[in-house]
């Protein structure tokens, strides 16, 4: 019984320190000297690089021409929460939106992500981040030059939509 509590540890550890393709790009790419600037520059970067090797995966798997001609339509509210309870919360450093995404879906690339905020005046702000989720993977939505507002307003903001390409 020891043993099994023991292995399912360590497999659990092991999980929590993996790292997406784009938080290693981006920890070797900053340290605690970078200002906002570099920071949001390295982010667009690691956002390339990680979206570009999700390309090359979804070429090798012979998806890639469906990703190139599709259109991209928001999820249903039902599919949006899908997505939503499959990932983790997002985050904002350095005025970058980051949200590591779980694509639940065996048959759609998730695209794009509307988010919503508020600015110093309190009026609601959108904007829009790019990534590449593959189907039943995950992947980094970005928004560099994000804004969220005074510090007390930054629980205001949200994702709105999730829009997504099927390619099966």
């Amino acid at each position: 019984m020891r043993m099994v509590l023991a292995v399912a540890l360590a497999l659990a550890a092991s999980g929590a320190n993996a790292q997406s393709c784009f938080r290693e790009c981006l920890g070797g790419k900053i340290d605690s000297g970078s200002d906002d600037a570099a920071t949001r520059d390295a982010a667009r970067e690691c956002r390339e690089t990680c979206d570009g090797e999700t390309r090359a995966a979804l070429d090798k798997e012979g998806l890639s021409a469906r990703l190139e001609g599709c259109r991209a339509e928001p999820l249903s509210l039902a599919d949006f929460r899908k997505v939503r309870s499959a990932s983790p919360s997002y985050y904002v450093q350095a005025n970058v939106f980051v949200w590591d995404a779980k694509n639940p879906f065996p048959d759609r690339v998730l695209t794009k992500i509307e988010v919503t905020a508020q600015n110093l005046d309190l009026n609601e702000m959108g904007f829009t981040g790019t990534g590449l989720v593959p189907p039943s993977g995950v992947g980094t939505f970005v928004i560099p030059g994000f804004f969220d507002g005074y510090p007390a307003v930054r629980f205001a903001a949200k994702v709105q939509t999730i829009w997504a390409c099927s390619i099966k």
